[in-house]
């Protein structure tokens, strides 16, 4: 799920923030009496409108997401008002929310069954990154695409399990070392910022948690898993950022930015390298490690033919430029040459 970045993903963004909050206080006590406001079966059905349906449009419109996702977002939205509103005014639309249950059993299924063919075929997908020679971050999801599916599900599942295997899994690893390698994150202060951010986490998750706890248990659980999910990925980008530099090699230029986007470039694709220019605009997909103070590209790297880069959520976008900020630029220029 990736932010559109636009003035009305900003307004729906905004909207979707009112409405939730708007929803959640209508049935906390002691406000419908302070508004004056009867809780009656209008009120039941407006908030059903609601969360069932305008709040998966306004997703919609604020993130990249698909058909499915927004259908999937719609039986979430009955679920969360089973539980928001009360069981008198919601027992009239159970039937709603059977309805919608029965539908995303039914995507569960077939999901499952595409999970069952990728684990089904998991041997040949190793043997296929094998022979591809590259890191997980590069070689799991075009294995997977080439020897079992090109589903959008299994490709967000399996940039998930990416997510889970680098914050798990990869604590002996070592970062690759040959003439090729150049690093991007050292001079930097991403990984300072990252272990910031899970103490900030963490921080919060004690003390938000058990107050919360009080007030509300599903959402106070709901935020427990948020932020621990939030802890592996921050985790996980660390460790993509230690262990994947930008590299060149067999004749193709590598690169990450741990979980958020990476690329890899054929060098006969490169149609020119821009040094000490400035960022073209506030689309192109830049490679550059963020730190306490802005920092800007050292080069713009300008393609013959559109390559795809994989973003968050395994979301593929073509693009035919891309900023870059290392911290041995001379030596990247002698790489490039």
């Amino acid at each position: 799920m990736v932010y559109r970045k636009t003035r009305k993903a900003n307004l729906a963004l905004a909207f979707l923030l009112l409405l939730l909050t708007t929803n959640f206080l209508l049935y906390q006590s002691g406000v419908p009496d302070f508004l004056s406001l009867p809780l009656t079966s209008g009120v039941a059905i407006g908030s059903l409108i609601d969360l069932a349906i305008v709040a998966p449009i306004l997703v919609y419109v604020a993130f990249k997401i698909s058909i499915k996702q927004t259908i999937g977002l719609m039986v979430f939205g009955l679920v969360i008002a089973r539980f928001l509103i009360p069981a008198e005014l919601y027992a009239p639309y159970k039937g709603i929310l059977y309805t919608g249950l029965v539908l995303e059993a039914l995507l569960v299924f077939a999901e499952l069954a595409l999970i069952f063919t990728v684990i089904r075929k998991g041997s040949a997908i190793r043997r296929k990154m094998k022979e591809m020679s590259e890191g997980a971050i590069y070689s799991l999801l075009p294995a997977v695409e080439k020897v079992a599916t090109k589903n959008v599900f299994i490709r967000l599942l399996m940039t998930e399990f990416l997510m889970f295997y680098y914050a798990l899994f990869t604590w002996k690893k070592k970062a690759p070392s040959h003439e090729g390698v150049v690093t991007m994150h050292k001079k930097t202060s991403a990984v300072a910022m990252n272990i910031m951010l899970i103490h900030a986490i963490l921080i919060e998750t004690i003390g938000l948690h058990w107050w919360l706890h009080e007030k509300s248990l599903v959402l106070s659980i709901i935020l427990l898993i948020l932020n621990v999910y939030s802890v592996f990925f921050i985790i996980a980008d660390i460790q993509i950022t230690r262990l994947h530099p930008m590299e060149i090699k067999n004749g193709k230029l590598y690169i990450t930015q741990g979980m958020a986007s990476r690329i890899v470039v054929t060098l006969s694709n490169i149609k020119e390298v821009e040094w000490n220019a400035a960022l073209p605009n506030r689309q192109t997909l830049q490679f550059i490690y963020k730190d306490f103070e802005k920092i800007d590209p050292q080069a713009i790297v300008r393609l013959h033919e559109p390559v795809e880069a994989v973003m968050f959520m395994g979301v593929k976008k073509k693009v035919t430029e891309f900023a870059i900020r290392v911290d041995e630029p001379e030596k990247l220029k002698q790489l490039l040459l």
